[in-house]
């Protein structure tokens, strides 16, 4: 019992320490702000995860044995709907004589054409993030502009812009409901604009201090925002609720201004 009195001793020593130098903290609070707006700009996004595997594991071995001795061409498979056989021939001869366009597999067996859809296999002659195949992807797409065409591929397709896309999204949204949930359950408007914030400082902070490693993921990158509103947020609604209990217990009749004002101040932010 007396442990434990001590240890709330000491947390309350603490928080007397931060409420009387509460303008020293604001102002070191002001300079990280300050420092993270710009060095947010000077982390590195690594787009392979396969970059943290550790050098002796077996896996990342045979991807650099893979990576140093064989191409990995990239792929796409286009399909062509309402069109006769004859057609489809025709389309075959158009999409072989890209530049850029290393196979073309299709047939006339059920995989490549059915139902007057024709499905076309192709392969190019450099890998799926290479400008060539790109390149050649979009040629393709501007030869068959005319007919009913789906293509499916890896090419061209970052993963990591349409992580970061979706996220964005994710993160409007949950801003716009958790502005209209503090707006229809909190004692005061000015509490909205204070924890948003306390959120966006927050977020401001986490991508700031990245800059210490040096080089995070690209998930890292993108999902560390929304989890930031969430702890930040919560942890802002308990401290917010924390300070209105604790100014609610001054004695009746006794107006708050009638206090010392550092004396009111750190009784209100103790526990």
């Amino acid at each position: 019992m007396e442990e434990k009195k001590e240890k709330r001793n000491g947390m309350r020593a603490v928080a007397a320490f931060v409420v009387d130098k509460r303008y020293l903290f604001f102002l070191l609070y002001a300079f990280a702000l300050i420092f993270c707006l710009f060095s947010r700009n000077w982390v590195t996004v690594e787009n392979d995860v396969t970059a943290y595997l550790p050098a002796d594991t077996e896996t990342r071995q045979g991807l650099t044995a893979m990576n140093e001795n064989f191409l990995t061409p990239g792929s796409a498979r286009v399909m062509v709907s309402n069109i006769t056989w004859d057609t489809a021939q025709k389309l075959y001869d158009t999409i072989v004589a890209v530049p850029g366009v290393e196979l073309v597999s299709f047939d006339h067996t059920e995989e490549h054409y059915r139902d007057a859809s024709a499905l076309y296999d192709v392969t190019f002659s450099a890998a799926a993030a290479d400008p060539g195949s790109i390149q050649a992807l979009e040629e393709i797409q501007a030869a068959l502009a005319g007919y009913d065409l789906l293509v499916d591929s890896s090419v061209g397709y970052d993963v990591t812009e349409m992580l970061h896309q979706e996220m964005t999204t994710i993160l409007l949204i949950a801003v716009v409901i958790i502005v209209i949930v503090l707006t229809l359950t909190s004692r005061s408007y000015a509490e909205v604009p204070v924890l948003l914030l306390t959120f966006g400082a927050a977020a401001l902070l986490n991508m700031g201090t990245n800059f210490f490693y040096g080089t995070i993921s690209f998930v890292s990158d993108s999902v560390a925002t929304v989890l930031q509103l969430a702890l930040a947020i919560d942890y802002a609604i308990i401290l917010c609720h924390r300070f209105r209990t604790s100014t609610n217990t001054n004695p009746p009749g006794r107006p708050a201004s009638t206090l010392c004002p550092r004396r009111s101040r750190r009784s209100a932010l103790l526990p």
